[in-house]
């Protein structure tokens, strides 16, 4: 349910049935719409009574889905406000890695009461997932999977479905180990229905299959779920042993989280975890204002150039209107290739020994795109020039060796043009080259290529715009 009115009409439609205690419509409703509808539309309900009526009156195989969906506020608030009988329903209807993330965040004396909840094995499942490194394989999986021996005929393994696939994550791929609990192969379920009942699973399974470790980056995961078009994946530990699986779920959420990460960066803010809304005023500032005065600080090295070619502007003050163009036009281009950059390798497009290629063809991009502009540039600027947009008059510079306006103006256009094509070609390539080298020290390129490019490039183009000026345009002048 994407519209937004009709949320709206089911968030009413709940109200109503909490208020005037309509229990069935209720539980109707919770069999007629998704559960990820449901929850958006109690996003705002801050009454906690109305929270817990619902989880009270509505079968818990429905509210333990639902609670994972609620904002983190609405989680804490009702794990405060449950008691003890409540909360075991709710942990025993729960997935260990949907437990685990949303106690990540909750005060300690929260998660006691929910560990305290939880069996034994299911804590000790939680406990595992909390105590993997954030953003890695072993934190995102869920321990509730279905492995069998070998040695297991088909008829038994699929008996043993029946008896406990319903407590899975999934079923559509079982997993396979042998007597020492090694990671042996895969059997989807469909080659498990139709094999011969007296088959075992050693006879059917996939030996070529792909796992990762628990400490493989949530990235890459996502990487490979892509590459091999996968549903599920086992996590095993350096002994070969199967700890958990991840699925495309799971991938889909990691990957949303990557993408605003990624354009958190490019947008020079610390990422987000929370919903805009929901976020604080002052936390807002302090994910912003760094940012913005990091950037400030490299600016020094233009202020440094600009004030050490002062005399230049003094002189002939003309070359300051063209400074912005010349400093943007770099800097786009250079965020442009950056773009281009950390979407490809978001996408897993680049391999090893292709960043050769990949940095003498953006070169080429580079001169293409810098002679297209630098010729438009030309042309645009005589234009400006030509009809007084931008006031450059031989009478206001009379000491010039120029017979007339048309002359000032070519040489003038001239400068800015030359400029912007070597600040292109430089920007881009320094783009290329920041992401590639992000890569080799396996930093996210989106966090340090962007605001590198950014310094680089005004200082470059300022350094080439004053040095052509100083030593070409301003001696032929006689300035």
């Amino acid at each position: 349910m994407e519209n937004e009115e009709e949320i709206v009409e089911l968030e009413k439609e709940i109200l109503e049935c909490i208020s005037q205690r309509k229990v069935q419509k209720l539980r109707q409703l919770f069999e007629e719409y998704p559960i990820i509808d449901i929850a958006e539309a109690l996003d705002n309900v801050e009454n906690i009574a109305d929270l817990l009526f619902v989880f009270r009156v509505v079968s818990s195989d429905y509210t333990a889905e639902l609670f994972v969906e609620l904002t983190d506020a609405q989680q804490e608030n009702l794990i405060a406000a449950f008691g003890d009988k409540q909360l075991i329903e709710l942990v025993k209807n729960s997935y260990a890695d949907d437990i685990a993330d949303y106690l990540e965040d909750m005060p300690a004396n929260l998660v006691s009461r929910v560990l305290k909840a939880a069996d034994p094995q299911l804590r000790a499942d939680v406990n595992q997932l909390l105590n993997y490194k954030e953003n890695t394989a072993g934190s995102i999986m869920t321990t509730e999977y279905l492995s069998f021996n070998k040695n297991e005929t088909v008829e038994s393994t699929i008996e043993k479905i029946r008896e406990n696939g319903r407590d899975a994550e999934t079923i559509l791929t079982i997993f396979v180990r042998d007597n020492s609990r090694n990671l042996v192969g895969t059997v989807n379920l469909d080659d498990l229905v139709f094999a011969k009942k007296e088959q075992i699973l050693s006879e059917i399974m996939d030996i070529d299959f792909v796992t990762v470790s628990v400490n493989t980056d949530q990235e890459e995961v996502a990487h490979l779920f892509k590459r091999y078009d996968l549903n599920v994946m086992a996590v095993v530990n350096a002994t070969g042993k199967i700890c958990g699986i991840i699925t495309v779920d799971d991938v889909v959420d990691v990957m949303s989280q990557e993408a605003a990460e990624d354009i958190a960066n490019l947008s020079n803010v610390s990422n987000i975890e929370d919903p805009y809304l929901e976020t604080p005023v002052l936390k807002l500032v302090l994910k912003c204002a760094p940012w913005i005065i990091a950037l400030m600080i490299l600016q020094v090295f233009s202020s440094l150039i600009l004030s050490n070619f002062q005399g230049e502007i003094n002189k002939f003050a003309i070359l300051s209107v063209f400074t912005p163009l010349i400093t943007d036009s770099a800097g786009n281009s250079g965020g442009q290739t950056t773009g281009l950059m950390i979407r490809s390798i978001g996408l897993d497009e680049f391999h090893r020994g292709d960043w050769k290629k990949v940095i003498w063809k953006e070169f080429r991009v580079a001169c293409t795109v810098a002679l297209v502009v630098s010729i438009f540039a030309f042309g645009w600027l005589m234009l400006e020039m030509s009809t007084g947009i931008v006031q450059c008059r031989l009478s206001d510079y009379p000491s010039l060796n120029v017979s007339n306006d048309t002359v000032l103006h070519l040489l003038v256009a001239l400068l800015v043009s030359v400029t912007l094509a070597v600040s292109i070609i430089l920007s881009k390539t320094f783009g290329v080259i920041l992401c590639w080298f992000s890569t080799k020290i396996k930093k996210d390129p989106a966090v340090m290529a962007e605001p590198l490019v950014t310094t680089l490039v005004d200082v470059t183009s300022l350094l080439t715009y004053f040095l052509i000026w100083s030593f070409v345009i301003g001696p032929f002048l006689g300035i």
